[in-house]
């Protein structure tokens, strides 16, 4: 046992869950009050007989008092050789997916999924050159960063971008303060602000510097994927030779551009109309839409999207995307944020049309379980008297994988729907 680390033991009967491979502990499982340490430091963890079970980070501040990294005791699981050790599996891992060979940008590294807990990276790709977007959620994770960026030059290469993005509010959650973005590294001088990235075989441009949580959604590649197959077939049925699509929370219109790419394709012609809160985000979304597109007519709606919803008339869209932001937070936001769900979707179903209509209904909120979910969208369909055969379900993309151990690890949740 190392004596330059903080030693914390587990309460007679708390290990169980810990020893079938979940990667935390509660406070209220340790035997005294896990102080006496920094917020992020190392800490060995031992069973009640005195067994060692695991090193991983200690955070006195948080609920979540401890987060392994190894059940290895022999070496520093926080070093450089260490860490790129686990950035290079997380790499392999990708590349194994095939992200890699064919030029998608992908998250990397996906906290306890990865052996990293509390670290976020997304790999971005582009014809002129790659970016790493790195986020700490945890007190463990930030004390590591400057580990991290050197093992990033490692694995992806010295010519890499580096870009810190720890604006997040659940900071707080581990005692962490909200930091301004940081552009650690640039070598090539890429234009980070307007960076024109590979995902799904498209080309978009988004802001990785000042852009929401790391600048672009990598999580719902493969509900993209799934949804336009659905969605084809429903186009070449109903002969339609023009789609209306409506983009809920657009962003930078990512659903709405492989809606263009196949409807170009199908050769009709395509109707957007997009609505988000924040106007940069309409530019983009205008821009990617138009980039991937056959002369796509757009209207962009900048708002509150319930506000703007309200306006729109009834059974007016024939695709419907409602792909908002968690509102669900914490356990106290379920009630709230449930409801927010109900009405959303409410007025998402409204506005699609009531026969040969097609919808993606979404929620990123891990502590919302799917049937709850698909409970409400049923009864979102029945206040909006449509009838929806739900012909598709997916989650997150496989670069944001899931541990059996973990189902922390799976938080998003979409379901594809044609009205009858």
């Amino acid at each position: 046992m190392s004596t330059s680390k903080k030693v914390w033991r587990l309460k007679k009967g708390s290990d169980r869950r810990f020893r079938a491979g979940h990667p935390w502990v509660y406070s209220n499982e340790l035997q005294s009050s896990p102080k006496g340490i920094e917020p992020g430091a190392l800490v060995e963890l031992y069973d009640v007989g005195g067994k060692f079970l695991a090193q991983g980070f200690g955070n006195p501040s948080s609920l979540i008092a401890f987060r392994t990294l190894t059940t290895q005791s022999e070496s520093d699981p926080t070093t450089l050789e260490a860490i790129t050790q686990k950035l290079d599996a997380a790499f392999e891992l990708r590349k194994r997916l095939g992200y890699l060979n064919k030029r998608n940008s992908h998250r990397l590294c996906f906290g306890e999924a990865d052996g990293l807990p509390g670290l976020i990276i997304d790999h971005y790709l582009g014809d002129a050159g790659n970016a790493c977007v790195v986020q700490a959620h945890t007190a463990g994770a930030q004390k590591i960063l400057g580990v991290v960026t050197e093992a990033l030059k490692k694995v992806c290469g010295p010519d890499a971008a580096v870009i810190f993005r720890n604006d997040a509010g659940f900071r707080k959650l581990e005692g962490l303060e909200e930091e301004e973005p940081q552009v650690v590294s640039n070598p090539k001088k890429l234009s980070l602000e307007k960076f024109q990235l590979r995902s799904g075989g498209l080309t978009f441009e988004a802001d990785l510097v000042n852009g929401q949580k790391t600048g672009f959604f990598l999580d719902q590649a493969a509900n993209i994927e799934l949804a336009l197959q659905r969605f084809e077939t429903l186009v070449r049925a109903s002969g339609l030779k023009k789609i209306k699509v409506l983009d809920l929370c657009s962003y930078v219109g990512q659903w709405s551009a492989h809606l263009a790419q196949m409807a170009k394709r199908l050769e009709v012609a395509l109707e957007v109309t997009a609505i988000d809160a924040s106007g940069p985000a309409l530019s983009f979304a205008a821009k990617n839409i138009e980039r991937n597109g056959s002369g796509p007519k757009i209207e962009t709606l900048k708002g509150d999207v319930f506000d703007e919803l309200a306006k729109l008339e009834e059974a007016s869209f024939d695709l419907v995307i409602s792909d908002p932001p968690a509102f669900i937070k914490g356990r106290k936001d379920l009630p709230t944020g449930s409801h927010a769900y109900l009405q959303l979707n409410t007025q998402a179903t409204r506005v699609l049309k009531r026969q040969g209509g097609g919808i993606v209904a979404c929620s990123c909120s891990g502590l919302l379980d799917e049937e709850t979910f698909l409970q409400i969208l049923s009864k979102a369909a029945r206040r909006s008297t449509r009838e929806i055969h739900w012909v598709g379900r997916g989650t997150q993309a496989p670069d944001h994988p899931v541990l059996a151990q973990f189902p922390e690890g799976r938080y998003l949740k979409a379901f594809i729907g044609f009205t009858h």
